[in-house]
C-alpha cells in the first residue's frame, strides 16, 4: 500500500489527478478509520482539480467543499503529508477560482 500510496503522490504532483485518484482508492478499499476519512479526502482533492482540469469551475469548489472538513478532522500531518498547507493551498486555488498553478502536495519535514 506505501507504494501506491506515494505514486498517487507523484501523479497528484504530476498533474496527474485522475491517476492520482485512482491509486489512493486501491488504498482506501478496505481501509479502517482514520486512514478511510484521510484516503477519501485526498481522493476528493484529487477529483476537484480533475474539474479544474475540465474548466469546470462548480465542480472544483463543490469537490474541494466535500474534501476539506474531511482533511480538517484530521490530524495536521498524516502518512507525511501535510494537510494543513494542503487545505490552505487548496482554499487559495479554490478562492482565485482555479488560477495559476494548482497546489503541490507537501511531504512534512521536506
Amino acid at each position: 500500500m506505501i507504494d501506491t500510496y506515494r505514486e498517487g503522490i507523484r501523479l497528484f504532483n504530476a498533474g496527474e489527478f485522475w491517476h492520482a485518484h485512482e491509486q489512493w482508492e486501491i488504498c482506501w478499499l478496505g481501509s479502517g478509520e482514520p486512514d478511510a476519512t484521510f484516503y477519501k479526502g485526498v481522493i476528493q482533492a484529487a477529483a476537484a482539480l480533475v474539474h479544474w482540469q475540465k474548466h469546470n469551475p462548480r465542480g472544483l469548489r463543490r469537490n474541494w467543499e466535500k474534501s476539506r472538513p474531511k482533511l480538517l478532522a484530521l490530524p495536521a500531518v498524516m502518512h507525511g503529508l501535510d494537510l494543513r498547507a494542503l487545505v490552505a493551498d487548496m482554499d487559495s486555488f479554490v478562492r482565485a477560482d482555479g488560477a495559476g498553478a494548482p497546489p503541490q502536495l507537501q511531504l512534512a519535514g521536506r
